[in-house]
């Protein structure tokens, strides 16, 4: 039997305004941000509920309109991003899966 790992698929968080937005609280596995027909966003990614510099999973990434960005990273306390820099309606979605 094939080897599938649990990544490939996730929870879809949408988001549609600039700003901050905190998702999942215990551990959880980042899949990566799925951007719409607008100007790319700025995103940065933090583990926990909070943003704090020592906590930065991604600093600061631009994100192309009309693509998916890859971001595998895990984290035990949740993650917050923090979407800015968007010309248009913000239009994008954070792929996320719970681990337990």
């Amino acid at each position: 039997m094939p080897f599938i790992r649990n990544t490939e698929v996730g929870v879809g968080q949408r988001v549609s305004a600039t700003g901050t937005i905190s998702f999942g609280t215990g551990k959880l596995g980042l899949v990566g941000v799925l951007v719409g027909s607008m100007t790319g966003p700025t995103i940065q990614i933090y583990h926990g509920g909070a943003v704090a510099a020592s906590a930065t999973i991604i600093g600061t990434i631009t994100c192309a309109a009309n693509s998916f960005t890859r971001i595998p990273a895990y984290v035990s306390g949740g993650a917050t991003a923090v979407i800015t820099a968007v010309d248009s309606t913000v239009d994008l979605t954070i792929y996320w899966n719970p681990l337990g």
